[in-house]
């Protein structure tokens, strides 16, 4: 893109332009990356275990990538949502352990085997289907399996999510049933959470006491496995829960509040530049359905991108992005590939080209994913729900500068 620089310009944020400009891409700083996966381990009690949960893409940020960087800063164990993220993670030679935390379905058996995935088992019907296709399955190296040889499996206890999960009055005999089958090794038991915000540490603390409950009868039974309850938030509510293992997702890359009180920093910032600049008078209505009544005469910048980007209306509509280091609202509804920006207010002119940052840094200001949480959402969405088809431009420690 060639920028249309206005001659007597001096605004700080047009740089020279590069080969690696679009449209709209996104940053992921692995320096931020590592350095929160550092303060994360350093709250571990000692000898206990980061669970890097990488689902969704890593949460909008890079499957591949960001598991390659938290397992080169020590994290042996990772987490994925399906076979096909263990898949992928598989091809790109990612080696360590990987659990999928959640359901599986009976054709994807299969794969859990041939990957040397670490299931979630929530009834015996599929325990006894993957205990059956193992004792077929040929010898595919350690990965995945115990040290005798068995295929290594989960057990998930619903202590009141109601989601997946066996049910705490049936978790011993699911056990029991799982150590009795030959090709399965039990490797961990665990439960999930329902808190969302430090209102919800009640909840929380109800459930760690069903789960504790449930562990004292396995242990009473000889359970010898991994144990792990907390995610980010919950490991600030219920700490007396941490176990043997702590899984961390948004908190990897800095997202919502609790990261920001453990000093987490963001690890993701969306970038566009402005289209086309045009000047409005007082009266005038933007967007579609005119929603937006503009109340002096102003200028609006255009930008590029919009819910096709995954950009949600809901969720980007009224919000606020970052121009010349300054905070400028977007007005009237957010359009499928556009979003019009309120730039009236700034100290100096906007042109073509300038660089706007939707999500991140600029300046000494910063926009966080939590300011564009719609009611009732999660932070989590708001980078998970960005398109694939936005790049994604990887910083290291060794890369040149952008």
């Amino acid at each position: 893109m060639v920028r249309r620089v206005h001659p007597g310009s001096t605004s700080s944020n047009r740089s020279t332009p590069t080969g690696r400009e679009t449209r709209v891409w996104i940053d992921v700083d692995h320096e931020a990356l590592t350095a929160n996966v550092e303060k994360l381990r350093a709250r571990l009690p000692e000898g206990a275990r980061l669970i890097a949960v990488v689902k969704g893409d890593a949460y909008g940020h890079g499957l591949v990538e960001v598991a390659g960087t938290v397992v080169g800063s020590g994290v042996d164990t990772l987490a994925v949502a399906n076979v096909e993220e263990g898949a992928r993670l598989r091809a790109a030679g990612i080696r360590c352990a990987i659990q999928l935390i959640g359901p599986s379905l009976p054709h994807e058996i299969s794969d859990i085997l041939e990957h040397r995935l670490v299931p979630a088992l929530a009834d015996e019907g599929f325990a006894v289907d993957l205990d059956r296709a193992a004792q077929r399955h040929p010898g595919c190296g350690p990965l995945g399996r115990g040290p005798d040889g068995r295929f290594q499996v989960q057990v998930e206890v619903d202590s009141g999510l109601r989601r997946h999960g066996v049910d705490a009055a049936g978790a011993r005999n699911l056990v029991a049933r799982v150590r009795s089958l030959s090709a399965l090794e039990l490797a961990g038991v665990y439960t999930h959470f329902a808190a969302i915000t430090p209102e919800h540490e009640g909840l929380a603390r109800g459930q760690a006491e069903i789960f504790a409950e449930v562990l004292r009868d396995l242990r009473a039974d000889g359970l010898d496995a991994e144990v792990h309850a907390c995610n980010t938030l919950s490991s600030t509510l219920v700490p007396d829960a941490w176990f043997d293992a702590m899984r961390i997702g948004g908190g990897l890359h800095g997202l919502g509040a609790t990261a920001r009180r453990l000093g987490l920093e963001p690890t993701l910032t969306l970038r566009t530049r402005i289209a086309l600049v045009r000047s409005v008078q007082a009266g005038d209505r933007v967007g579609y359905g005119g929603t937006h009544v503009c109340a002096t005469d102003t200028t609006l910048a255009v930008l590029p991108c919009g819910y096709a980007d995954g950009l949600s209306r809901t969720t980007w509509t009224g919000r606020e992005v970052l121009i010349q280091g300054r905070r400028a609202r977007i007005v009237g509804l957010v359009s499928m590939n556009q979003m019009i920006v309120d730039a009236g207010g700034l100290p100096e002119p906007v042109w073509p080209g300038d660089e706007v940052v939707l999500l991140g840094a600029q300046g000494s200001e910063r926009v966080r994913a939590e300011e564009q949480v719609p009611p009732g959402g999660s932070s989590y969405e708001v980078t998970t729900l960005l398109s694939a088809s936005v790049p994604r431009f990887h910083r290291h420690r060794t890369a040149p500068e952008r």
